[in-house]
């Protein structure tokens, strides 16, 4: 299974975490700074927040096939790809 995230998916969940993060967590002021920075760095079409999109994706990709190999191992499938060698 692929998921992959377009960059305004991307976007909209970064800006519910950084909005959790600013209204559930108790920051100086100086880190609630920082965080509004981030999230201004990380608008909508910036580059950063296009490099943060494959960034993700990458990550999800990397989780999903680690949770995919865990599965088939436990039910005695997997063959590595050395073994096809």
């Amino acid at each position: 299974m692929r998921l992959i995230l377009e960059e305004d998916e991307a976007w909209s969940i970064m800006m519910v975490v950084v909005s959790q993060v600013l209204d559930g967590v108790e920051l100086s002021d100086k880190g609630r700074a920082a965080v509004r920075k981030w999230r201004t760095d990380h608008a909508e079409g910036a580059e950063a927040m296009q490099l943060l999109a494959e960034e993700l994706n990458e990550a999800l990709g990397n989780v999903i096939d680690e949770q995919t190999r865990k599965l088939i191992r436990r039910k005695g499938r997997y063959v590595s790809t050395a073994d096809l060698r």
